[in-house]
């Protein structure tokens, strides 16, 4: 469940995300902050202290009955209003404390069901193919930036969210930290690491669980804190090296916190939300100076909330959907469907594969 007054703080996250996912204008995103708020307004009113599983469609359609009937707004004018504050209500995290299973709005109201074609092309702008995903990586890696490399790198790995991610600390993931304060790399270079997380609800309530990063990422956190502590300097010869700064090396042993601002603080939201902007619009500009064809465009497409559907995309080719929901951190399966794109002939080639070996 979730209390009502808490709705507001949801709304604000929301809205933030979507934002950075559809690139909205402002006017389309106060229309819907108005749209969302009026239902909250509502809820409040008639004395709702909080939003559950058992209640959830039934102030929905209230709410739609309050509309048509006390407010006389038009039937078309409601329908948007509902299909506002159903992408509200079913957004992972609300959906998360709610518990409840995806409202449709066939469940307040009669629409068509999306046909096929429709909803493969919707599934297609959510996440990026593996070549997709290594050509944003890799046009991170050639600028030089080694922080926001294993940033990127770490969130198409894990498809943890954005809050996770700040949260991260050191110890967090799980393989020994030398004297120096590194990663002790394992020998096996197919192996998957461990990594623990943890995220604050609105109700100062931590939710832990754990997802894996590859042995390249962890490769390049080391990179990282070994950017963190060194700078260029030139020497006798006039030729920039990379020379370890001791007082940096030394805070490296004792540090906490996994990703740092330019300050050497823990870096916030908004900060990686920038990072990963910034890098998609380097994207753009290399197909165009490179000539590459490429359907994506990257500066309007991709966003923290896209790396994690890629990653969870990506797993969801190769994990039972249990193990993706483990993975993804959903209570409810059913948030974890819309990550499983169900490829008909790859189903028919593994069943002909299982045929031959039992008739073998």
């Amino acid at each position: 469940m979730i209390a009502v007054d808490e709705l507001t703080d949801y709304l604000d996250e929301y809205l933030e995300e979507k934002q950075e996912v559809k690139n909205l204008t402002q006017e389309t995103i106060e229309k819907q902050t108005f749209n969302i708020s009026k239902f909250i307004e509502y809820l409040e009113q008639e004395g709702i202290d909080e939003l559950n599983s058992d209640n959830v469609k039934k102030q929905l359609r209230h709410y739609r009955r309050y509309c048509l009937k006390q407010r006389g707004n038009k039937r078309t004018t409601v329908k948007t209003y509902m299909m506002n504050i159903l992408e509200f209500i079913n957004s992972e995290d609300v959906q998360e404390e709610i518990q409840h299973e995806t409202i449709k709005m066939k469940d307040i109201i009669e629409v068509k069901a999306e046909d096929p074609e429709t909803a493969k092309k919707r599934i297609e702008k959510i996440s990026l193919t593996w070549p997709q995903s290594n050509f944003f990586l890799d046009t991170i890696q050639q600028s030089g930036n080694k922080r926001d490399y294993a940033i990127c790198r770490t969130f198409i790995d894990s498809g943890m969210r954005l809050k996770e991610l700040v949260l991260l600390n050191k110890d967090d993931i799980q393989v020994p930290i030398d004297e120096n304060g590194f990663y002790v790399i394992p020998q096996d270079s197919d192996e998957f690491i461990d990594v623990n997380l943890r995220a604050e609800t609105t109700k100062g309530e931590l939710k832990d669980r754990t997802t894996f990063i590859t042995y390249d990422t962890l490769l390049s956190l080391n990179d990282m804190m070994m950017d963190r502590i060194t700078k260029l300097r030139k020497n006798t010869h006039n030729i920039y090296r990379p020379v370890i700064q001791r007082n940096k090396a030394a805070e490296e042993v004792t540090r906490e916190e996994l990703f740092t601002n330019i300050k050497g603080n823990r870096i916030g939201k908004r900060g990686v939300q920038d990072i990963i902007k910034k890098h998609a619009r380097e994207c753009d500009r290399r197909i165009e100076s490179e000539g590459i064809d490429c359907p994506v465009n990257y500066s309007k497409n991709v966003s923290v909330h896209i790396l994690r559907h890629t990653a969870l995309s990506h797993y969801a080719e190769i994990l039972t959907v249990a193990e993706v929901q483990s993975i993804a951190g959903h209570s409810n399966s059913q948030t974890t469907d819309k990550y499983i794109h169900i490829d008909r002939e790859q189903m028919k080639q593994k069943l002909r594969l299982n045929s031959r070996r039992f008739n073998n």
